[in-house]
């Protein structure tokens, strides 16, 4: 499902502003 796919693009964008911070 989309679902799926859309919070995996949240991850990654969450995981992002972890390894900037």
């Amino acid at each position: 499902k989309a679902d799926a796919d859309e919070m995996k693009k949240k991850l990654e964008e969450a995981g992002a502003k972890v390894e900037l911070k």
